[in-house]
């Protein structure tokens, strides 16, 4: 009898199967949580791109309410799940802000009618003084309206310290020239 045991291969694929299981349901999941995330920022960078091109076939505002406007607009394009925020700031003069289904618009503190020379210092945009539009920059180039948009989704992976993003934030921004 202990020789049929012996040779009895039943169980094996049981066994197999029991140690397998948990490496493949482990893998399975991560390539989700991947999927997951990576689809979450293709979404978040699809809303950014219809927004910015949408941005840029618009005349630049000339007064602080057309900047307003624009600014609703453009939040709008980009609104998301309850979990994403969205910002928009046309030309230092209007800023429009997305948070789940609630929208606000504001002035801000510069003048639609002139340009700027802003400068990105560690990932922001700093405005500086408005200029005349006829006048050049320090890089030479001449001063400009512009349009800064800055989208944020939250991500909440299956696996803490997930290697394709800085903490739980898909984050996107963008700086264009309108004029």
């Amino acid at each position: 009898m202990t020789k049929s045991l012996g040779q009895d291969e039943g169980g094996s694929v049981v066994v197999e199967f029991a140690i397998v299981a948990p490496i493949v349901l482990i893998v399975l999941a991560g390539v989700v949580d991947i999927g997951s995330a990576l689809l979450l920022k293709r979404s978040v960078e699809a809303r950014m791109t219809a927004a910015a091109s949408f941005a840029l076939l618009q005349p630049a505002p000339g007064d602080g309410q057309a900047a307003e406007a624009l600014a609703e607009r453009l939040v709008g394009l980009l609104a998301g799940s309850a979990s994403e925020t969205a910002r928009v700031i046309v030309n230092n003069a209007a800023q429009a802000a997305s948070t789940g289904s609630t929208v606000s618009v504001a002035a801000g503190p510069g003048d639609a009618a002139m340009c700027y020379c802003p400068t990105l210092v560690q990932g922001g945009l700093v405005w500086g003084p408005a200029v005349n539009c006829a006048s050049t920059c320090a890089g030479r180039e001449s001063a400009g309206k512009f349009v800064q948009i800055h989208v944020t989704a939250r991500y909440i992976s299956i696996f803490p310290r997930h290697l394709f993003f800085e903490g739980d934030m898909v984050e996107t921004r963008s700086v264009l020239r309108l004029q």
